[in-house]
């Protein structure tokens, strides 16, 4: 009987401890699907993260241009790259469809970009304006002055009668130096046009009117777009579609990674960082490091040029970053202790100044007082000599 009670009680506590461990294991997947439902994965998590970054990096930069009244510090210029590279992006998949994170992330990008443009448009300073920006060289002046360098001549001979005179300066040293300083010419101008300080050819993108903003942007984008469909939707051709692909892609690519180049002028003329957001830097960064992550790892049959763009992209985010580390921190004090130093040598020459008219103030008082010393001799002897006579 007490063997039967005990067995009957192991058995009750085992049903017991079974309908617990049932209850339990059924309560457990409803908290899971409540609180971690089974569409919040890291990959959602991260390709929204990917898609909506634009929105917090750029629109930290509208709340500051809205707030300080002015867009003095940012490059209108970061708006025109990542408007054409986004339009672009958005044509490159109507040939070669990719994933849809990354059409999503340059729609998101297309739409901050718009308000960007608005906002820094509306806060423009007068320094933005084209009629106050410099000139620059023209590209025919530019080659001219080094023809005339290494040739002596202020024309080819075909155009000049002094082709004597350019024969006896043909020599390898003139004609690799002439190669040379015509490369620089052509890297001086580029850079140039990405500067906008000077003026560029047919004023793009430094319009005094807004209206042509708007109209360029619209006609770009209908143009590519359309012509991109008809090729490779309408017509079908398989051949010419996959090399606009390719030149759509390097292309879109290639102004991307430009994006930094007007802000580092922006930032090297004003010397500050005034109006510029460390948190775009931080999101350029970012987005290099998972563009490059992608182009190594994810991406099959990708051409070099790609990664090649992408690291001169980040090799300029970081010169950036130096800018900012060097104008926020350490400029002012670099420039008062430089003034500092000016300051004690022009104290220093002002006191040699003072100490030479003093010794030529000595001088002339010595000189003078001499004079007359000699002058009351002289006249002591003339007084002598007219006693001895009487």
């Amino acid at each position: 009987m007490v063997e039967d009670a005990e067995v009957s009680v192991v058995t009750a506590v085992n049903q017991n401890e079974g309908s617990v461990g049932d209850s339990l294991a059924s309560y457990l997947p409803k908290v899971d699907q409540f609180y971690i439902p089974e569409w919040l994965t890291m990959q959602f998590i991260a390709n929204n993260l990917i898609s909506f970054t634009p929105l917090f990096s750029y629109g930290s930069t509208i709340i500051s241009i809205q707030q300080s009244q002015t867009a003095l510090g940012f490059s209108i210029d970061i708006c025109a790259t990542m408007l054409i590279a986004s339009i672009l992006r958005v044509s490159y998949y109507l040939i070669t469809p990719y994933e849809i994170t990354l059409l999503r992330q340059a729609l998101v990008m297309i739409f901050i970009q718009l308000i960007l443009l608005k906002t820094t448009l509306n806060f423009r300073p007068d320094e933005y304006k084209y009629n106050n920006l410099h000139d620059v060289e023209s590209f025919t002046q530019l080659v001219h002055d080094v023809w005339f360098e290494y040739f002596s001549t202020s024309k080819p001979p075909m155009f000049s009668e002094d082709w004597k005179l350019m024969l006896k300066s043909l020599s390898f040293r003139n004609l690799a130096g002439f190669s040379y300083k015509i490369l620089l010419v052509f890297i001086y101008k580029f850079l140039k046009f990405f500067d906008p300080s000077y003026k560029r050819f047919k004023s793009f993108w430094q319009w005094d009117n807004d209206r042509a903003f708007w109209k360029f942007l619209m006609i770009f984008a209908t143009l590519q777009l359309l012509l991109t469909f008809v090729i490779s939707k309408v017509f079908n051709w398989e051949s010419l579609s996959e090399w606009m692909g390719s030149l759509i892609g390097s292309l879109g690519l290639l102004i991307e990674s430009l994006l930094p180049l007007p802000q580092i002028a922006i930032l090297y003329k004003l010397k500050s960082v005034q109006g510029f957001k460390l948190i775009l830097l931080v999101s350029w960064l970012c987005g290099d490091t998972l563009k490059i992550t992608y182009l190594i790892f994810g991406a099959n049959n990708i051409s070099i040029i790609f990664l090649v763009f992408a690291l001169f992209q980040m090799s300029l985010d970081f010169y950036i970053g130096g800018q900012y580390i060097y104008y926020r921190f350490y400029y002012d004090s670099m420039r008062s202790d430089q003034s500092f130093l000016e300051q004690l040598d022009n104290d220093g020459n002002r006191e040699g100044i003072e100490l030479d008219n003093f010794s030529l103030s000595s001088n002339s008082a010595n000189d003078s007082s001499s004079e007359s010393k000699s002058a009351s001799q002289y006249s002591t002897k003339r007084e002598r000599a007219h006693t001895f006579s009487v």
